[in-house]
């Protein structure tokens, strides 16, 4: 248990996420608590696209323009995506702590402004609530190879019930001609990636674009499907800013109560570029709609998180003019 003198605002947010604060911590100290478990959020290639400001019991999420994908992010759907999951993060961790929270996307009043969430008020947290957030520190984005064998009913059933009231849809993919289908799109993206793309994300240190397959290379082709013992896509009915954050705070969701069930899950994002993708890919699990991420699923062992800017470093002192 940490009393609130220690969450000091450069230490290492794995080391604090999922912490238990000492009864008597106020408001203040729980907020910045549950600011530093949003930072464990996974992001594409690592960008961690995200700024914070405290004002009171208010917070606001916030787009960093300076860490945007670029060219690998045209339309900007993979910060978005990052950012709703942070924002995830922070909800849950709130929750859990005992306090309550009102969240508005893209309240208005600055372009780069993502969500406020209003604290307000002790709230009882649900055991599942307390779960998920101290799954926070153990979530990894796993690129192994993954123990094969379908995820069980009963998980099956509690990752869905976790995108409920998000505004997003869940979907679990364990047949093999579905996994070869969504393999066969994610293979076509990798071949299809501009040669300036695949050197920019070598030149920046980001890890392959699919994951490890048995024999130490990058899993292509067939090997994505047989990698992937389930995907799991979040699907949204638009394609637009407000529903990647939805889509977002549904896959941290996901993310979170996979760990609570031991699962591990890796991204595919690059198939998710642009719209047409999206469109596609959610064509293959009969959506209507968007896919918003993509995700295997399934066994894996733990390893080392991969690191994260301090709040210190992502911690506005005032409003962006």
């Amino acid at each position: 248990m940490i009393q609130a003198p220690d969450l000091a605002r450069d230490a290492d947010p794995w080391t604090l996420a999922g912490s238990a604060l000492a009864p008597e911590a106020g408001p203040r100290a729980r907020i910045e608590l549950a600011l530093h478990t949003a930072l464990t959020a996974p992001s594409p290639g690592n960008a961690q696209p995200w700024r914070w400001f405290v004002g009171g019991e208010v917070i606001e999420l916030y787009a960093d323009p300076a860490r945007a994908g670029g060219e690998a992010d045209p339309e900007g759907q993979a910060a978005a995506l990052a950012c709703g999951a942070a924002l995830a993060g922070l909800r849950v961790t709130l929750r859990a702590l005992g306090l309550d929270e009102q969240t508005a996307l893209l309240p208005g009043g600055h372009p780069d402004l993502l969500a406020r969430v209003a604290v307000g008020g002790r709230a009882s947290p649900l055991p599942e609530e307390q779960w998920l957030y101290q799954a926070a520190p153990k979530r990894r984005t796993y690129r192994g190879v993954m123990a094969q064998g379908p995820l069980s009913r009963a998980l099956a059933r509690r990752l869905k019930h976790m995108v409920d009231g998000t505004g997003a849809e869940y979907h679990v993919v364990e047949d093999m001609a579905r996994r070869q289908a969504i393999a066969a799109a994610v293979e076509a993206a990798i071949a299809g990636e501009p040669s300036a793309r695949t050197a920019a994300r070598a030149a920046a240190g980001e890890p392959g674009v699919s994951f490890e397959g048995p024999d130490g290379g990058e899993a292509r082709g067939q090997a994505i499907a047989d990698g992937s013992p389930a995907f799991v896509l979040v699907t949204t009915e638009g394609d637009e800013p407000a529903e990647w954050l939805r889509a977002g705070q549904a896959l941290m969701r996901v993310l979170l109560r996979a760990r609570v069930d031991h699962a591990w899950g890796s991204f595919l994002h690059l198939p998710l570029a642009d719209a047409a993708g999206r469109k596609q890919l959610a064509s293959l699990v009969g959506a209507t709609g968007r896919a918003q991420a993509l995700v295997r699923l399934g066994g894996g062992a733990d390893t080392p998180p991969t690191p994260r800017r301090p709040l210190s470093e992502v911690l506005l002192a005032q409003r962006p003019s």
